[in-house]
């Protein structure tokens, strides 16, 4: 009886507890593996300066719409995906790290960008996509080489493809956060505390929103559409979302459930139905 108990305990001993599975589950976000969901190494460049042909391909008879810009353009891939009608809708991605979409190569930070940017303007100067959604991460942008500078150069891009008959979508700042966000929920989580949307967000994304919204107002052809209205009622932004799947496996970049989440949100301000 004593030997039988005995081998309870070291059994017991070794089987995780409901805790220690939940935490488990949070840390393995911390190698979340983006690279299918992102299309990397295809549509989304790594760094390369250039996307495949594919990644481009106009259909006839759909409306084309190209998801433009660096890595926080390509964590919208797999919700658009799921988000739209395949029979209707043709995604085409270009997009590459720390590549913010533009004309303006001198604007760009490295060579790949360059490329990157050339490769863009080529396209575009023979093809009309029916919608292009700009995205990037503008809080970097806005601080190198400035806000001004950023806004000045989005405006001239604006003002190109939307006389060329392209409508633009300029999607805002993207929630991010202070630190990993399943690193600040598995510490949350080992404290015994729920986070608080207060504690874990970036505050900076606020100002900067109100900031670009102020200085690219609607018109004819374009719409700035704000991801933080749309995702963070009263500044309240989801930290986890189905089941307690965290809304980005780092600081800002967003998960498959959290993409598909964001862009449900977003579909209405696309004007996809026009």
């Amino acid at each position: 009886m004593l030997l039988a108990g005995s081998m309870i305990g070291i059994v017991q001993s070794h089987t995780l507890s409901e805790a220690d599975r939940e935490a488990a589950r949070l840390d393995d976000y911390n190698s979340y593996d983006f690279h299918v969901l992102y299309r990397a190494g295809s549509c989304f460049g790594l760094g390369v300066g250039r996307v495949e042909e594919s990644c481009l391909a106009m259909a006839q008879g759909k409306t084309n719409l190209l998801l433009w810009g660096d890595s926080f353009a390509a964590h919208y891939y797999h919700g658009l995906v799921a988000s739209t009608d395949p029979k209707r809708v043709n995604i085409l991605q270009a997009t590459q790290p720390t590549c913010m979409p533009t004309f303006n190569a001198a604007a760009q930070g490295t060579a790949g960008c360059h490329d990157f940017d050339a490769r863009m303007q080529a396209f575009l100067g023979d093809h009309r996509p029916d919608l292009a959604i700009l995205s990037a991460d503008w809080l970097e942008y806005a601080r190198h080489p400035s806000f001004a500078g950023m806004i000045d150069d989005l405006r001239v891009l604006i003002a190109s493809l939307t006389a060329a008959g392209t409508r633009i979508v300029l999607l805002g700042p993207s929630v991010q956060f202070k630190d990993r966000l399943p690193s600040m929920l598995l510490r949350a989580h080992l404290r015994g505390v729920v986070p608080n949307a207060d504690d874990v967000v970036l505050p900076d994304i606020f100002a900067l929103d109100a900031m670009m919204r102020q200085a690219l107002p609607a018109g004819d052809g374009f719409s700035y559409v704000s991801v933080l209205d749309a995702v963070c009622p009263e500044r309240q932004c989801p930290v986890t979302i189905d089941n307690g799947v965290p809304l980005s496996w780092d600081h800002a970049h967003l998960t498959a459930e959290g993409s598909v989440y964001v862009m449900q949100r977003l579909m209405p301000k696309l004007g996809l139905d026009k």
